[in-house]
């Protein structure tokens, strides 16, 4: 099989296998690499990625505007939230920032969601692929302009 890569605009790439042409953006180049590192690399060491990373953005999170904030929580999976939430369980500020940040029928809907899911916690590698993922989202709210990070009034 032939596999080619070239550079897109705007930080993508575009991959070819034989004659099968993927292009991704750069948000998706940046997830695909994250994804073949973790497969190359394996075991405990992504646990500890996937732990600090997490542990990343919940502190971009707390450190965040309301506004960037509310942006996320658009644009975010609501899996990713989900985990996000799950493993920050303990940390209240977190939870104050993404819960107060959300409309009265968006708490409750994650708060019934997180009650029937991750009763034993969240596996370290969906945990490593959430993480991901909104981090990419928050990077690219941030270059956008929308996602501004440092003191708050009420924080």
């Amino acid at each position: 099989m032939k596999i080619s890569v070239e550079k897109a605009p705007q930080g993508g790439v575009t991959l070819a296998f034989d004659d099968t042409c993927v292009a991704l953006n750069a948000a998706e180049t940046k997830t695909l690499l994250l994804e073949l590192t973790r497969a190359l690399v394996p075991g405990p060491a992504v646990a500890v990625t996937a732990r600090k990373l997490a542990e990343r953005v919940a502190d971009l999170i707390k450190a965040g505007g309301d506004i960037g904030i509310q942006r996320l929580l658009r644009v975010a999976e609501h899996d990713d939230l989900l985990v996000l939430l799950k493993f920050g369980e303990g940390d209240a500020r977190l939870l104050a920032r993404i819960y107060g940040n959300m409309t009265e029928k968006s708490r409750r809907i994650y708060a019934e969601d997180l009650a029937y899911r991750f009763k034993d916690g969240v596996p370290e590698d969906l945990l490593g692929r959430a993480a991901n993922r909104l981090a990419v989202a928050v990077r690219d709210l941030e270059e956008e302009g929308a996602f501004a990070t440092g003191p708050q009034p009420n924080g």
